[in-house]
């Protein structure tokens, strides 16, 4: 029986029902489902599998498949002197502000088409990225060190910890690995603080430019370093104002 279905969909019948599943779950994630209600929606017992099945199919995690093609979800891009953001927000708060070829450059030729910007009329999602479009654009004139927006960045509650702590750090300063995994209570704990401060789904606003090695160097920043290093400049000369 397996044979006759592989000769005529080219696949095996387990391969099959996984994409029936993740097609499934797409919907249900357009419509505006929690990840953990798609999954389960879908059949999905075990959240590593469905995590690891949608994003091989999809080319990108569930939460970032929300972000972009949810009805009730508003995007932009923005032209930065770091070059061009993607802003995403909710009804409710910022989910995400990346480098607009970010998910390309992943994802490579898996990644399905990107959808085009849309800022939903009279709608809180689509006042929240103008919002943040303008407090960012201030940011990079000088004018603004603290922003004003409710943030909503999804990830594990360790990293929930982390970039909580980022956003303690203040506007002109820096802090090493080190210092940020003694701010979390845990100063064994640098390299997985590493690896949380790369998570960081909301730059600029959740501040992980502001993490440094211990000596002074610069270090991975999805933006890249020379961006990372015209956001300490620039704050570096703007505390002197």
């Amino acid at each position: 029986m397996s044979l006759v279905f592989k000769r005529y969909y080219d696949m095996k019948p387990a391969e099959y029902l996984i994409q029936v599943r993740i097609a499934a779950a797409k919907q249900a994630l357009q419509a505006g489902s929690s990840v953990f209600d798609a999954a389960a929606n879908s059949s999905y017992t075990n959240y590593s599998s469905f995590y690891a099945h949608f994003r091989n199919l999809s080319g990108m995690p569930p939460a970032k498949y929300r972000q972009l093609f949810a009805q009730n979800i508003s995007r932009a891009v923005m032209d930065t002197p770091i070059g061009p953001l993607r802003i995403v927000a909710s009804q409710d708060a910022i989910l995400c502000v990346e480098p607009a070829n970010y998910l390309e450059k992943k994802a490579g030729q898996a990644i399905e088409q990107v959808p085009a910007d849309r800022i939903i009329p009279n709608d809180p999602s689509g006042d929240l990225v103008k919002a943040c479009m303008r407090e960012l654009k201030e940011y990079f004139a000088g004018q603004r060190q603290r922003f004003d927006l409710p943030l909503s960045p999804e990830g594990t509650s360790f990293q929930q910890k982390v970039w909580q702590q980022l956003q303690q750090i203040p506007y002109g300063e820096t802090r090493s690995y080190q210092q940020l995994a003694e701010m979390t209570g845990d100063k064994n704990a640098s390299r997985a603080i590493g690896l949380a401060n790369n998570c960081n789904p909301i730059l600029i606003l959740i501040p992980c430019h502001r993490v440094i090695g211990a000596d002074g160097s610069l270090t991975g920043y999805a933006a890249g370093l020379a961006a990372k290093k015209l956001l300490l400049d620039l704050e570096k000369g703007g505390t002197k104002k």
